[in-house]
């Protein structure tokens, strides 16, 4: 998203390299990166995109920072299929939104003093966060108007949530934080429900007061129908009711219970995006932060396939919109493909790859017209 090279999982790099040393982070290559030795030389391509020929799927971008928000809006893409909350969070607020609520929970000086320093002008910790949050959002929302933009409430683990400004007084220590306490089931929750309702004000002073309607909230990591049904009467408590002045409410397809009780869940939504990095992990029973057995994380092993081509079945077969906002389209064309030829909706990729896949998009489409 920030235009950087980045490679994750290099166990020798501290070891291996120096200080001052050149080197060249190439990541073109899919999911696999190199670093190679020296200033490699490397050619730009550039394209005229007046050439590109629309599609029937929508071709959308996934997006996190407001403040790359209005350059990025000028590539040729349909909207924002996955803005992501947590970048603002933690860049913007900076503070654990309970800290920001009940300083009384914050043990340690210095995130006391830090704490007052960011509050100084505002008249409360809820109205620091609800202002930050939604200018940020609305900045998201605004760049892309009328086309839509997908927000996805918060999705920080616990152990990321800790890291916030006083958030190790607050965050319960989880062996795996992967698939515990995030989600869905923080938002109903006593020990963050009040955090919750300020995301769910911001989200609502960005479609009332800004007047940015194109903005539709998804829901992540959602377990089972019943905690669904919770978290809609939550955001209807907070301010977010489903359908009112037009608003939409997703739900990330990213649990194996999402597909296999697809059926279930579509009353409650308006759309599904598939989590493909999640779906995947749960499908293979793969923790995707563990290098060492990252070689067995794969987007294109059958079963997942399968899981993909049964999700937007499901969805179809319940007239919700579908969508895919994980990174195997970006980094599989073959995947993206897959989609296209299952008839999905939408296509949310990482900018990079937005042109390619948009243009391998217009000649699948024209080859099954045919």
């Amino acid at each position: 998203e920030l235009g950087v090279p980045a490679v994750v999982g290099c166990e020798n790099a501290c070891t291996l390299l120096e200080n001052g040393q050149k080197i060249t982070v190439n990541c073109s290559s899919g999911d696999i990166g190199t670093i190679l030795e020296g200033s490699v030389p490397f050619r730009i391509k550039i394209t005229n995109i007046s050439e590109i020929k629309p599609t029937k799927t929508q071709m959308m971008i996934n997006l996190g920072n407001p403040e790359l928000a209005f350059g990025l809006s000028f590539l040729p893409c349909d909207g924002v299929g996955l803005a992501r909350m947590e970048f603002i969070i933690n860049e913007y607020i900076k503070v654990h939104p309970m800290a920001l609520l009940h300083l009384e929970y914050v043990k340690d000086i210095k995130d006391h003093l830090h704490i007052a320093r960011l509050l100084e002008g505002y008249s409360t910790g809820a109205d620091y966060m609800i202002q930050k949050l939604s200018e940020g959002v609305g900045t998201l929302a605004a760049a892309f108007y009328p086309r839509p933009v997908v927000i996805r409430l918060s999705d920080f683990k616990s152990n990321e949530y800790a890291s916030l400004i006083g958030g190790k007084g607050i965050e319960p220590e989880e062996a795996n934080p992967m698939i515990g306490f995030r989600g869905a089931s923080r938002y109903t929750h006593p020990a963050y429900e009040e955090g919750f309702a300020l995301e769910c004000k911001a989200l609502r002073r960005v479609r009332q007061d800004m007047g940015l309607t194109n903005l539709i909230v998804m829901v992540p990591f959602c377990r089972t129908v019943k905690e669904a049904k919770l978290v809609s009467e939550v955001m209807r408590k907070y301010g977010l009711q489903r359908g009112e002045n037009g608003l939409k409410v997703y739900m990330m397809c990213e649990i194996p219970n999402n597909v296999i009780s697809i059926d279930e869940f579509a009353p409650l939504f308006d759309g599904i995006s598939i989590g493909s990095n999640d779906l995947t992990q749960l499908t293979l029973g793969c923790d995707r932060d563990n290098e060492m057995i990252a070689q067995d994380f794969d987007e294109r092993d059958p079963g997942v396939m399968k899981m993909l081509k049964l999700a937007i079945e499901g969805a179809k077969r319940n007239s919700l919109h579908t969508g895919i906002c994980g990174q195997a389209p970006s980094d599989y064309p073959e995947i993206a493909r897959y989609l296209v030829e299952l008839g999905i909706d939408s296509i949310s990729l990482i900018p990079d790859t937005l042109i390619k896949t948009k243009q391998m998009c217009a000649e699948l489409e024209q080859e099954l017209a045919k």
